[in-house]
């Protein structure tokens, strides 16, 4: 009978693990192949030759620049923001159940939508222009790269919140009594009570908020199309332009690069997250 349940286990989980190798590990081996290959009917190996090619373009130069720019501002305020909130509003929610679903308002609302209420807020004659009394297309102009962070904590930070209020309404109401008990005031009880709790969560958070900050693509792209400002041009700009080129050489090595940049961070982060747990 166990001897069933084993095979019939490894079927209903068979159709997964044929989607996964069809569509995720089959052409990311395909892929891999471009990086160190040229041409597309008669593959040529060429080593390192298009990682050297990549790193001297100067519009992959441009992208990198602006989305280390915008993900290393946005990332942070995030972050740091979700923990000052999840402190702030700690007790409202849970007394008010419908503060979650507010929280999470701006996940839901569809990107098409969002480009139009910032259209309306940034454009020449918007909202933004007519409160300051001047007329200033701020989407094409030096802040537009601070509009898209704003765009991303805007979006984001209720999530944030809510994971940060999550585990805090799962800390032990007895470490902050003792604290109380201590003599400790509230910043004293947040900065070594509740802060320390929170930072298994803040792995989490800071590991999601870095990849919702990769996603920002589809909104700038929707904003200003294939080839925006030079300020918002950004790293998935300069992938989707090469796969229109069907120069898939240096699309792949782009995106190979990008895949190993957020695979070692992933992993310097689940090194500290352990580390951490077995030190506190």
């Amino acid at each position: 009978m166990k001897r069933w349940r084993k095979w019939i286990g490894i079927a209903f989980i068979m159709p997964s693990l044929i989607g996964m190798l069809i569509f995720y590990f089959i052409p990311f081996i395909v892929s891999l192949t471009y990086c160190f290959t040229s041409g597309i009917n008669q593959k040529k190996f060429v080593g390192l030759t298009n990682f050297k090619q990549l790193f001297e373009n100067a519009n992959y130069r441009l992208a990198l620049k602006n989305t280390l720019y915008i993900t290393g501002v946005a990332l942070p305020l995030l972050c740091v923001m979700a923990i000052v909130g999840a402190f702030f509003i700690e007790k409202a929610l849970a007394k008010r159940k419908w503060l979650q679903g507010t929280l999470l308002m701006p996940m839901a609302v569809p990107a098409a939508s969002l480009m139009l209420l910032w259209q309306d807020l940034f454009s020449q004659k918007g909202l933004v222009s007519y409160l300051l009394g001047i007329q200033v297309d701020w989407l094409h102009s030096d802040v537009a790269p601070w509009i898209v962070i704003g765009m991303i904590v805007w979006k984001n930070l209720g999530y944030n919140i809510l994971m940060m209020m999550s585990s805090l309404l799962m800390m032990p109401k007895e470490y902050e009594e003792a604290a109380l008990l201590d003599g400790a005031n509230g910043r004293r009880i947040a900065l070594h009570i509740k802060l320390p709790y929170l930072m298994p969560m803040l792995f989490f958070v800071f590991l999601i908020s870095l990849l919702n900050c990769f996603k920002i693509f589809r909104e700038v792209y929707l904003l200003q199309g294939n080839y925006p400002e030079t300020n918002l041009y950004l790293l998935q700009h300069f992938m989707n332009n090469h796969f229109a080129k069907l120069n898939y050489e240096l699309l792949s090595t782009a995106a190979f690069t990008l895949y190993s940049v957020i695979f070692l961070v992933i992993l310097v982060l689940a090194k500290c997250q352990h580390r951490y747990q077995n030190t506190w």
